[in-house]
């Protein structure tokens, strides 16, 4: 049924069960919607149950290809006791005033955080609705409703062969008072939570049904590219745009400096938007013959005078001397106690920036009128958006209406609120009319925020007893929110390790292309401590798997920094099972190497190993088995297609990733030089999940991504005896076969 169909047919201002759900700061709660808020052009996060007992569920997160919405579908409808064929997603506007004091994030996607700040809230919704829709029956046939219960979209009475389905009881049910207290099912009662669930959008994706925000089409709307500063932090001189105006179509051309520059003023996410001209046309086609066709003078600033190679010595001189510790563990000076170590063990290792690649270009659509700004887009945090569109241009929240699509792919990226600028600020200077502003491929290579630098130096300092005494990590990043909030403070390991210290410079003065988030957020570069490990243990010819579990005496939990504790009995337990389905302990032949890498990401444990062969200069993967701790799985399928997605992309850095910039410029410009992994080079990957006590689920859309890497640089010092310490791996004349 699709959205329209189903809002014709709900009878939501006649008949039918209509709730809302929110997650105040006073708690969750559960209501009816005010008046007027079930009218077909106002949706929010409702469960809306019609009278043919179809279940829409209004999904307020962000879809970008991860399945969350599905996940999510799973847990309302499993306390529901919805006929899950019968269930379907739709994907409301943002109403911010709604959201903005959710504690939980309102519509914020990112950090893996959804399912963990959404799990409470979807329960007690779907509980809610169950009791209510029992509450209807129970009055119907005249009878108390603990005689009564809920299965499969229909209430049955205990002890007969009467049911009625829920579409018999939504308005009946839409009658009956909100309960204020619900009682939850036992895991062991769960029929939906827990099995392996198609994504309810695959159809309509394939069909097309699907709509993103790059599909939208709103009446009289133009369409607008902007010729971007190719140098971050580059101004615009002057421009020409008398052949770009010949262009049949065309409509206008103007600068984009009211809006450009860094926005460190922007609530928790600073972003750049960088100096260029935009120009309007009547087609896509118009307006990409007019980008053409401008003549610009760039101020290309000192960043122009800069390549990567300047960057990277600027990372090496930070390297070379140490600060003030951002946090320690025992002895913040042990690594250098030479009266008590007997060996001292360096390296480093670098993980350079990365584009994001959304398959779905960035876009927006915005109208902005003299007294509202309406906005069409995919968005991961379309408060950031709500929030810079009052900064900027002075609106209040009820003047903005954010229509939110998914999106095809957002990484992190779709978190930054720049698009929507953009957009507003073109469809206000056009004249006040809708405009869709696209990024093309060229755009997104050359011009776009890019993943994170890191550069890491290790120290380590064995005892004379070969015991690993102390640990000294240093990382120097070109990403930290802009400094505006505190640096970290520790690794994030269980390794029982006496003395651990930790160093921290950012190089955000210095980067060449503004940074941002990608999969696994800050762990890339940080997870290379796995290297470091496997380093020191080819120094005690130790194995690998068996030094990390002597590192875990006892399974002991540890706080780092200001994070949760970190569980060493969970980390022990991924490690094992990974090992064991990974046959760890198998003889190799020559050439062949294993590799294992493991990390927590919040509450969440995963373990990786590569099976590798390493002939003439050429890695075979042969296999990847990865091993999860990730609390309680909504849907096996999801989180296994999330895990080996996040590895696809780690391996995608690891063969041919990287930013490289020369005289300020990104070099590469399409996909033929931006290499992706392709799918004759994607390994065999097996997933396998760990048994947990844990009673909440965890996210996973971080946590693999940053293990790929790591695991398989293990493997193949494993199979040749190469150690590689920078990425990607053609920097090593090393090939994929």
């Amino acid at each position: 049924m699709q959205r329209r169909d189903f809002i014709r047919s709900a009878g939501l201002l006649s008949g039918g069960l209509v709730l809302s759900i929110n997650a105040s700061s006073n708690g969750i709660t559960v209501g009816k919607p005010a008046p007027g808020a079930a009218a077909p052009g106002i949706l929010g996060d409702f469960i809306k149950i019609n009278n043919q007992g179809d279940v829409l569920y209004q999904f307020v997160k962000h879809e970008m290809g991860q399945g969350v919405s599905t996940a999510m579908a799973q847990i309302l409808a499993e306390e529901l006791c919805a006929d899950w064929e019968k269930v379907t997603i739709d994907f409301p506007r943002a109403d911010m005033k709604r959201y903005q004091n959710d504690k939980n994030g309102g519509h914020d996607t990112g950090g893996s955080c959804t399912i963990i700040y959404q799990w409470d809230l979807l329960r007690n919704a779907g509980a809610a609705a169950r009791e209510m829709l029992i509450a209807a029956a129970a009055k119907q046939w005249k009878t108390q409703a603990e005689n009564c219960y809920a299965e499969n979209g229909f209430v049955l009475r205990k002890g007969s062969s009467k049911k009625l389905s829920f579409g018999e009881l939504a308005s009946a049910a839409s009658e009956e008072a909100v309960p204020t207290e619900v009682k939850l099912k036992e895991p062991d009662k769960y029929q939906l939570i827990g099995k392996p669930k198609t994504a309810k959008l695959i159809p309509g994706i394939v069909t097309g049904e699907i709509k993103y925000s790059l599909d939208v089409k709103v009446p009289g709307m133009l369409y607008a590219l902007i010729a971007r500063c190719p140098v971050f932090k580059g101004k615009l001189k002057n421009f020409d745009a008398t052949e770009a105006m010949k262009v049949p179509g065309a409509k206008k051309v103007f600068n984009t400096k009211p809006i450009a520059g860094l926005q460190m003023n922007a609530p928790f996410m600073p972003y750049d938007i960088r100096e260029g001209v935009a120009v309007v046309a009547d087609s896509f086609w118009a307006a990409k013959q007019m980008q053409a066709k401008l003549v610009i003078e760039w101020d290309d600033g000192i960043n122009g005078n800069l390549s990567s190679e300047d960057f990277e010595k600027m990372a090496w001189k930070k390297a070379t001397h140490r600060t003030d510790p951002t946090g320690y563990t025992g002895d913040e000076n042990a690594v250098s106690n030479l009266g008590h170590i007997r060996k001292t063990l360096r390296a480093s290792y670098v993980y350079p920036q990365q584009l994001h690649s959304c398959m779905e270009p960035l876009n927006c659509t915005a109208h902005v009128g003299e007294n509202d700004c309406k906005i069409w887009i995919g968005s991961q945090a379309p408060h950031l958006i709500d929030n810079e569109i009052r900064r900027v241009f002075g609106f209040a929240s009820d003047q903005i209406k954010i229509n939110l699509f998914p999106s095809g792919g957002g990484f992190g990226r779709r978190y930054y609120p720049d698009m929507a600028l953009e957009a507003a600020f073109i469809s206000k200077e056009a004249g006040h009319v809708p405009v869709k502003m696209v990024w093309t491929r060229e755009d997104d290579h050359q011009c776009n925020l890019g993943h994170l630098y890191q550069h890491m130096e290790y120290q380590a300092a064995l005892d004379k007893e070969n015991n690993l005494y102390a640990w000294y990590e240093k990382e120097i990043r070109t990403y930290t929110w802009a400094a505006k909030y505190t640096d970290p403070k520790l690794p994030s390991t269980a390794y029982d390790i006496p003395n651990v210290r930790y160093d921290f410079e950012d190089m955000i003065d210095e980067e060449l292309v503004h940074s941002s988030a990608w999969r696994g957020v800050d762990g890339h570069g940080r997870f290379y401590g796995e290297c470091f490990i496997d380093e020191i243990a080819a120094e005690l010819k130790k194995d690998p798997l068996e030094f990390r579990l002597s590192l875990l005496k006892g399974g002991r939990d540890v706080f780092v920094g200001d994070a949760e504790p970190v569980h060493g009995s969970r980390i022990l337990n991924v490690l094992k099972l990974a090992a064991e389905k990974a046959k760890w302990d198998e003889k190799l032949k020559p050439g062949q190497g294993k590799g294992i890498a493991v990390c927590p990401y919040g509450n969440n444990y995963c373990a990786v190993i590569a099976d590798v062969t390493m002939q003439d200069q050429k890695l075979t993967i042969k296999k990847i088995t990865i091993a999860v701790d990730c609390g309680r799985v909504i849907n096996p399928s999801g989180v296994e297609n999330q895990l080996i997605g996040g590895i696809v992309w780690s391996l995608t850095a690891l063969y041919y990733g990287g930013l490289p910039i020369k005289n300020g410029r990104a070099v590469h410009t399409n996909f033929h030089e931006n290499k992706l992994l392709r799918m004759y080079e994607c390994p065999p990957m097996e997933v396998h999940f760990v048994a947990t006590k844990e009673d909440k689920p965890g996210g996973v859309g971080e946590i693999s991504s940053p293990l790929g890497v790591p695991a398989v640089l293990n493997a193949i010092y494993a199979a040749s005896g190469k150690r590689i310490r920078k990425i990607p791996l053609a920097l090593h004349d090393i090939t994929s076969s």
